[in-house]
Parts: C-alpha cells; sequence; structure tokens
C-alpha cells in the first residue's frame, strides 16, 4: 500500500488551481497599492493603474515574468532570504530558535500581569536569548517600550532605541521591527556598526524586517515606503500577509492561501518593477475568525492547514522558501492552552523543515513570556526526539548487545545502555515523571529563565561599538525632534 506523506497535502493540480486563481484576483479586482512611487512603476511596466484610486490591474504576464526573473537570480546565486522574527523558514533542521515578535507587553510571572517592557526587561530578554545555545537568532522579543522609571519612549524612537540594545547585548542579532523609512537609515546604521561596514552588513542583514499587506490586498504607504528604500539598497524585501478567513477574505482555506498568494505574488511584481533585482521574499501568519467572539484566531486548526498550504505552495510551486507563523498562538498567558497550540504548530513547522522556532510569544503576537519561552524550547526537543530519523546502522541495531544480554535478559548495567540513554531519552527538567510533579511546571520554567540568566556573562560588543551606536541614537533623536 502507498500511504502519503505527511506534508504532501496539495497535489500538482490543486497548485496550479491556486496559481490560477492567484492571478485572476491580481487581475480582477487587482491590488489598492498607495505608494506612488509603486503605482509609476507598475504602470511602466505595463499595468493598468488608477492614479485616483490607487487600484492596479496586474496582467498575468507581467506576474510571471516577475517570477521567471527571480527564478533566474536564484540560479546566479542571488539569495532571498526571509527575515521575520515571528515565522518559521526553511533551515539545516537543527533547533535553531528565535528570540522576537517586537511585543508590545511582557508577562510577569511574578505579578502574573502584562506590562509595557522597560529597558531592563529588553536588556534582561536579550541577554537570556544570548545565554540559550538553542537560540540562534536574538532579535527584539519586546519593544522598548519605556525607562525603568516609566518615563515612555517616542514613538519613532522605540525601534530604533531597541535595535540599540539588541546590537549591544548579544552576538546574534537578528531583525528588529521598522516602523518607517526614516527609522530604517538609523537601523542600518546601526547593524553596520555591529557587521564591521556596509558590505559585510549587505551580505548579512541584521535589525531590518517584514512589512505586511492589509488584507484584502492592500499595500499600506508605510508598508511600502519601507520595502522601496530595502530594495534600493539590494537589501532583503519580506512581505507577510495576515489574511483571517471568515472576515477579511472567504471562510475556506483554499481562498485563503489563493488570496496570500495573491497579496505576496502582487507585492514581488511592484517591488521588482521599480527596482528590478530587488531581493523579495514572503511569508504569512494566516487567522480564522471565532464567530462566536469576533476575535482572529492564529492557532485555530484551520489556520494551521492554512500555513500548511501556503508552505508547499512556494516550496513546490513557486520553489522559493516561504516563512508561516509558528510564533503566533492565541493563548493570552502561559499553561495548558499555550502548550498544546504552539505544540501543534512547531509539529507543522518540523515537518515543513522549518525550525528556527520562534518562541515565547502569546496572544497573538502581542505578549512575550520568558516563561512561554522555556516551555516552547522543551518541547522543541521533544519534537526533534520524537519525530526525527534514527541511525540505522550495526552500533544502533546493536545484535552483539543482544546476543550478550540473551533471552529473558536485560541491558540496564551495559556500556552501550551508558553510551546511547542520552541519544534517545529526553531528559527533562520540567514535565514531572513518576515521583517528580510535585512543583508546576510553569513555576520550573520561571526558575529555569532565571537561573539561566544569573549565570550568564553579560555580552559586551567589542571596541568602541557601544559609543558609536550612542551616537547614532542621538543623531536620530534630534532628527526626530527637528522634523516634529
Amino acid at each position: 500500500m502507498n500511504l502519503p506523506t505527511v506534508n504532501a497535502a496539495l497535489s500538482t493540480g490543486q497548485m496550479e488551481q491556486i496559481h490560477t486563481a492567484a492571478l485572476a484576483l491580481l487581475a480582477d479586482p487587482g491590488m489598492r497599492i498607495m505608494e506612488e512611487g509603486l503605482l509609476r512603476s507598475l504602470a511602466r511596466a505595463g499595468a493598468p493603474v488608477d492614479f485616483d484610486t490607487q487600484q492596479v490591474r496586474f496582467p498575468g504576464e507581467l506576474v510571471e515574468e516577475t517570477l521567471a526573473s527571480i527564478q533566474e537570480d536564484m540560479k546566479a546565486g542571488v539569495t532571498f532570504p526571509v527575515l521575520n522574527g515571528v515565522v518559521s523558514s526553511f533551515t539545516d533542521g537543527a533547533i535553531a530558535a528565535k528570540f522576537g515578535g517586537a511585543c508590545c507587553s511582557y508577562y510577569d510571572w511574578g505579578s502574573r500581569q502584562e506590562r509595557e517592557p522597560n529597558r531592563s526587561d529588553v536588556v534582561d530578554m536579550l541577554r537570556l536569548g544570548e545565554a540559550i545555545p538553542d537560540v540562534r537568532h536574538v532579535g527584539n522579543p519586546v519593544i522598548y517600550m519605556c525607562e525603568d522609571d516609566g518615563t515612555p519612549i517616542p514613538p519613532h524612537l522605540k525601534p530604533i532605541k531597541t535595535a540599540a540594545l539588541v546590537a549591544k547585548h548579544t552576538s546574534r542579532p537578528y531583525t528588529c521591527e521598522v516602523w518607517s523609512a526614516d527609522a530604517l537609515e538609523f537601523q542600518i546604521e546601526i547593524g553596520c556598526v555591529v557587521r564591521g561596514g556596509w558590505d559585510k552588513f549587505r551580505s548579512d542583514p541584521i535589525f531590518i524586517t517584514a512589512k505586511e499587506t492589509i488584507s484584502p490586498l492592500q499595500l499600506p504607504p508605510d508598508d511600502a515606503q519601507v520595502l522601496m528604500a530595502l530594495a534600493k539598497k539590494g537589501l532583503p524585501c519580506t512581505v507577510i500577509p495576515m489574511p483571517i478567513s471568515g472576515a477579511s477574505c472567504p471562510v475556506t482555506p483554499a481562498a485563503n492561501v489563493a488570496m496570500a498568494t495573491a497579496e505576496v505574488l502582487g507585492v514581488f511584481t511592484a517591488l521588482r518593477s521599480y527596482a528590478p533585482g530587488a531581493r523579495v521574499s514572503g511569508g504569512v501568519i494566516t487567522g480564522v475568525m471565532d464567530m462566536r467572539s469576533g476575535n482572529a484566531l492564529f492557532a485555530a486548526p484551520g489556520a494551521i492547514m492554512q500555513d500548511r498550504l501556503i508552505s508547499q505552495h512556494f516550496a513546490e510551486y513557486y520553489h522559493m522558501d516561504f516563512g508561516i507563523g509558528t510564533g503566533y498562538i492565541d493563548a493570552p498567558l502561559p499553561g495548558p492552552q499555550s502548550a498544546a497550540e504552539k505544540m501543534c504548530k512547531m509539529v507543522s513547522s518540523y515537518q515543513a523543515r522549518k525550525t528556527n522556532y520562534p518562541v515565547g510569544i502569546l496572544a497573538g503576537g502581542r505578549t512575550f513570556s520568558p516563561v512561554q519561552a522555556m516551555l516552547d524550547l522543551e518541547m522543541a526537543h521533544i519534537i526533534h526526539k520524537a519525530f526525527g530519523s534514527p541511525n540505522i546502522d550495526e552500533e544502533a541495531l546493536a545484535t552483539d548487545v543482544i546476543r550478550e544480554a540473551g533471552i529473558g535478559g536485560n541491558v540496564l548495567a551495559h556500556e552501550h545502555t551508558a553510551k546511547h540513554f542520552r541519544d534517545v531519552l529526553h531528559l527533562s527538567d520540567l514535565f514531572g515523571r513518576h515521583g517528580s510533579g510535585d512543583e508546576d511546571i510553569l513555576d520550573k520554567a520561571h526558575r529555569r529563565w532565571q537561573d539561566v540568566l544569573s549565570a550568564a556573562e553579560p555580552y559586551v560588543l567589542p571596541d568602541d561599538g557601544a559609543e558609536e551606536i550612542d551616537r547614532i541614537v542621538a543623531k536620530a533623536e534630534k532628527f526626530f525632534e527637528e522634523k516634529t
């Protein structure tokens, strides 16, 4: 009997149907592109543009030409990385967790309440990510919202000051939220200090991230301007729709995938019309509408299915990496619901070979919790133990050990057992086992992250990098003060 593989959700014919539907949507009604520079570029490329309504109807030939040009660049060695702290993309298969999310709220386990992250919260979370070997990318788990005394950070400076703290407190900096094209310039400057110059920054960029469409079928002006600035500089341009089935798109998963595909392809086409070599990539954070409450749900079964479908579609039909929203769950605080939701999303991500799991994020991307991060990392190890491929060789088969033990014997004290049991068993200090479950798992997770942080040596940015970053932040403060 031939059984289908876990991830074979779409047939080749079904992927062709999705592509055809996406092209049909881009032709009619098209998209609203709320930036004149992109509209002019699309008009020059042959797309019918209504400048009054900002509506673009994309000829199918133009979209196909865009996709073909991306494939040519990929064959020539151009990279198209997916840069975002809340989605998972292709990896080498090892656990490569992300501390990201740009959450505007921090869950304080001591008070069991959310609050605005202050400077100390930001630094603690950066140092925690730096101290955990399984965390490969440390971006902005929380946004620097206020000083420790409660003084608010001016809105335009929040992402810049957050990036500055990331630069100073981790050797593994990653993406940071970008709120405007003006702020982008200062964040690139900080990135160049960390990387050691423009050329190194361009080849391995940090402190930039994805921008979002507004479903259905709209690209807002601020997001467009950031993407245009990235495109002109030859930096990766990641676009992430967030279609909600039953609200901003029809309730069926196929419609969600088709519309998200249309939005991504439309922005790809707009950016490469504006800057022909734009390094475009995509991702998605799909949701479904809870018809009882009116809330968008990101960890419902339908949302996980939609992510699986579009991930397969982009990988197999367009031969491109594509981020899926593994980081977003619905639970508002750590507990049984958050564990169940994240386990489902991480298993789906693992099966798609996207193992750079965003950890610690709650409440649909609003809140970051280090307790949840500890749970997520624990579950990542369980998933990799349970679903990984075992070695099948002479040592693993151990027929000589079986013979030595004999019929009715045991191997508990055998050297082979001592040599390999750590490779096979998941030895958890969080999950209760027989006779060891007295303490609550969440309290143990809280103690774990505090122990890790207290034992960690602070990272120090080499040379005079910190002083140079402070000068960039001061320049940004002056710029925005004069602009307002």
